[in-house]
């Protein structure tokens, strides 16, 4: 379980800076979109993949004792 939450924590850093690119470079270039979706969007799944990763942490800590 621990290599899953690696991978999901990955996953929550590339949608934070998805987000970021949203935010800042989308409206520096017209036109720029990335995958459609609005920068909340992206950093409201980076908060979730970064909590089911502790949750997930948690649950492998409470299992090895």
């Amino acid at each position: 379980m621990r290599k899953l939450a690696i991978v999901l924590t990955v996953l929550a850093a590339l949608s934070f800076f998805g987000g970021v690119w949203r935010t800042f470079l989308g409206r520096l270039v017209v036109g720029t979109s990335f995958l459609g979706v609005s920068a909340e969007a992206y950093w409201r799944g980076a908060t979730g993949l970064l909590l089911l990763a502790i949750v997930l942490l948690m649950l492998d800590r409470s299992q090895t004792r």
